[in-house]
């Protein structure tokens, strides 16, 4: 019997079993916290109906797409149109299986009962692989609609992919070169033997990462390709019912498992500084306290920030993200072969973020985006001649904006002094 339970075939398949409805389970009650959360924000109540706190609302609305009627288009391509959501479950399902849940179970030694599906030694390029088929779901979902607006918002995704992939994959380069491995569980003993997270030496690194996995799973500022405003649900709009649900648990369990590899590649996985290296459970609990900071983290920015323009999020994708990308790489490459320590990279990093945002915030305040005093002046100047002025939240900045002029705003300041030089 022993023997039977120590087979590593026998394990796999009890592994993948608890983790694919551990994932499951998840993706179901993420959506209700995302619901309370965003109410919160928001000052709503949210789901609180079905039992206490509304713990029952997820197996309610499982029920509902159970029996809600399937309709397939008259123009679909029925074959593909019905395996595509399938294709996006099962891409998002693969990813997770090379990424380390917790510590081995005896002496921090490898054994088949470990925490962990599959530990392979390219498991990084596994994921990186395995997740750019996700696209293929959306893309032949889509276009096997008959729809244009669903033509069109797979189109939107694919594009996104392209722009962000390489990015996100550039961003994890910096990473390998200080772990000198692909293996996901080589770069958490590596963090562990170096003493730090590599958060700390690749902070530009994390931060190209989390913008580009957000886009990568077309979340909230960068939910494009389904936005509701221009293409109805995008490429949503003919599914319904569990072929719609199957696409929104892609989606969620593609979020777990953005935030399981930020976890693990920079902020040390299971690992909490030693504390949890020779307590299994424990370490669990730490590695899914970690990823429950990045979901609550993209429920936020889902309440947060609104959805950007289809040009800006291409002109962020290849004018921003990836020259920043390739200037980590290059300045990690030179530190670790000249064997700078990793602090020197780190403070590269947080001067370069420092930068961006001094500039962004620079740039604002010149194109007459954020409201100035200049602004207001040049405003109530343009409304004393007669002309017809935008408020600053309504006019777009790109087409309409308001040019400051020094010679107006001293008359215009002369005008007030004036009159209340006369009052």
């Amino acid at each position: 019997m022993l023997e039977f339970l120590n087979n590593e075939i026998v394990a796999a398949v009890v592994k993948s079993t608890v983790v694919i409805l551990a994932l499951l389970t998840a993706f179901a009650y993420i959506t209700l916290i995302e619901r309370r959360v965003v109410a919160k924000m928001q000052g709503r109540i949210g789901p609180n109906r079905a039992g206490p706190l509304g713990v029952f609302q997820p197996v309610a609305d499982a029920i509902k797409m159970a029996f809600k009627e399937q309709i397939v288009p008259s123009q679909a391509k029925k074959a593909i149109y019905l395996v595509a959501p399938i294709i996006s479950v099962v891409v998002a399902l693969s990813a997770f299986a090379v990424i380390p849940i917790g510590n081995s179970w005896v002496n921090g030694k490898p054994g088949v009962w470990d925490p962990i599906v599959g530990d392979i030694n390219v498991g990084l390029l596994w994921i990186l692989s395995i997740s750019s088929l996700a696209v293929y779901g959306i893309v032949l979902g889509g276009w096997a609609s008959g729809n244009r607006y669903s033509l069109l918002g797979s189109l939107r995704s694919a594009a996104q992919m392209v722009s962000y992939e390489t990015t996100l994959g550039l961003a994890l380069s910096g990473v390998l070169m200080w772990s000198h491995t692909l293996s996901m569980v080589g770069i958490v003993r590596a963090q562990l033997g170096m003493g730090i997270w590599f958060i700390a030496a690749q902070p530009l690194g994390f931060v190209l990462y989390l913008i580009a996995g957000i886009a990568e799973v077309n979340r909230a500022p960068f939910d494009l390709p389904e936005a509701e405003q221009e293409l109805t649900a995008g490429y949503l709009t003919e599914y319904s019912g569990l072929r719609w649900s199957l696409y929104q648990m892609a989606e969620y369990i593609n979020m777990i498992t953005v935030s399981a590899v930020a976890s693990t590649l920079f902020l040390g996985g299971w690992s909490f500084f030693g504390l949890a290296q020779n307590i299994p459970g424990v370490s669990i609990l730490f590695f899914l306290l970690k990823v429950a900071l990045f979901l609550f983290l993209f429920i936020w920015l889902r309440a947060t920030l609104p959805r950007i323009r289809y040009d800006r999020l291409m002109h962020l994708g290849w004018q921003v993200l990836l020259p920043l990308a390739i200037l980590n790489v290059v300045a990690t490459a030179i530190i670790v072969a000249l064997g700078i320590p990793w602090w020197v990279n780190g403070i590269f990093g947080v001067i370069v973020i420092a930068v961006i945002l001094w500039y962004l915030r620079n740039e604002s305040v010149v194109r007459g985006t954020r409201f100035t005093d200049m602004e207001h002046l040049t405003a109530n100047t343009a409304r004393e001649k007669g002309e017809v002025v935008m408020p600053s939240s309504v006019r777009l900045a790109k087409f309409e904006r308001i040019v400051p002029t020094p010679e107006a705003a001293v008359e215009t300041i002369q005008k007030q002094d004036a009159k209340a030089v006369k009052a």
